[in-house]
């Protein structure tokens, strides 16, 4: 919970590492076409949905304004790990993370996890903050969410 008046939050961590949306993929089926989303992101959605609503607990599902606040933790790569045994000018703090998938389909993957779960529409997100960075050393890849609402959120539309 929120210590801000009119405010309540809940946060969740997905373990594992960030996936973003996948762009549509499209396959004749007869003489028609259906679109469908590629197999990690639809993986990657179903187990974060499946976590989400474990941690949701029996609540109903959120139907108003929401704010959606996403973090995404990924895999610190070869490198940028300290590789030395004496001490050194190493930063083993999280990094900034400029690389692919892009930032606005990871959130857009959290969001869609959120509506199969939590939310009753994602059209009720409105407002949204998200930052992906690089794990720190020791620390596991991850997106962690936080989702608040109440009258405090919907005093700043």
């Amino acid at each position: 919970m929120s210590d801000v008046e009119g405010l309540e939050c809940w946060t969740c961590t997905v373990p594992g590492q960030p996936v973003g949306k996948g762009r549509p993929r499209f396959a004749r089926r007869g003489k028609g076409v259906i679109a469908f989303t590629p197999k990690p992101t639809a993986s990657w959605e179903m187990d974060a949905a499946a976590v989400m609503a474990r941690e949701w607990g029996d609540r109903p599902q959120l139907d108003q304004p929401c704010e959606l606040t996403v973090l995404a933790i990924f895999t610190r790569p070869q490198r940028l790990i300290c590789k030395h045994k004496r001490a050194c000018a190493c930063k083993p703090g999280r990094a900034v993370m400029d690389r692919k998938p892009d930032l606005d389909n990871v959130a857009k993957c959290a969001a869609d996890s959120a509506q199969r779960s939590i939310l009753r529409d994602d059209a009720s997100i409105t407002a949204l903050h998200a930052v992906k960075v690089y794990a720190a050393e020791g620390e596991g890849p991850s997106v962690q969410i936080r989702l608040c609402w109440g009258p405090a959120v919907e005093a700043l539309r």
